[in-house]
């Protein structure tokens, strides 16, 4: 069994319904998460993980939604060393935009600079593509329960 940390970065509650979604599938598999749409260092460092998934969309050109900045921030000024974290990053956004999932972006990249370990490849999920995001999460999902 496997101890999850999900935190979620959302403007108009897609990526939260995603998280959801995801907390669902985690749970039915037999591990243990917990959703954080406040996600913070403290947080992350309050107990040992076997997974760091971060769900997120974009706000107006790639940024990090707001209630996800400040986490992304503390990561940044506060350099931990993640390289015991195994982490997934799922990227919300749309296509037509510039910086299309700039936000997942960002956030992976923070990770890899923290030495942290990307279990699966980033997932990217287009508005313009798809009506069911939660769908196409859960596959992703599969592959990073399974790489754990």
């Amino acid at each position: 069994m496997a101890n999850i940390y999900l935190g979620v970065g959302s403007v108009t509650g897609t990526a939260k319904a995603v998280a959801e979604v995801l907390r669902q599938q985690i749970e039915t598999a037999g591990h243990s998460v917990v959703v954080d749409d406040n996600a913070t260092l403290a947080a992350l460092n309050s107990q040992p993980w076997d997974g760091i998934i971060v769900c997120t969309s974009s706000t107006g050109k790639g940024q990090i939604p707001r209630n996800l900045v400040s986490f992304y921030n503390e990561l940044g000024e506060i350099l931990p060393d993640l390289a015991k974290i195994k982490f997934g990053v799922i990227a919300l956004g749309d296509s037509s935009h510039a910086n299309f999932c700039g936000a997942g972006e960002l956030v992976e990249n923070r990770f890899k600079e923290l030495q942290a370990q990307c279990l699966v490849p980033k997932v990217t999920i287009d508005a313009t593509e798809t009506k069911t995001p939660e769908r196409d999460a859960k596959f992703w999902l599969k592959e990073f329960l399974a790489a754990i």
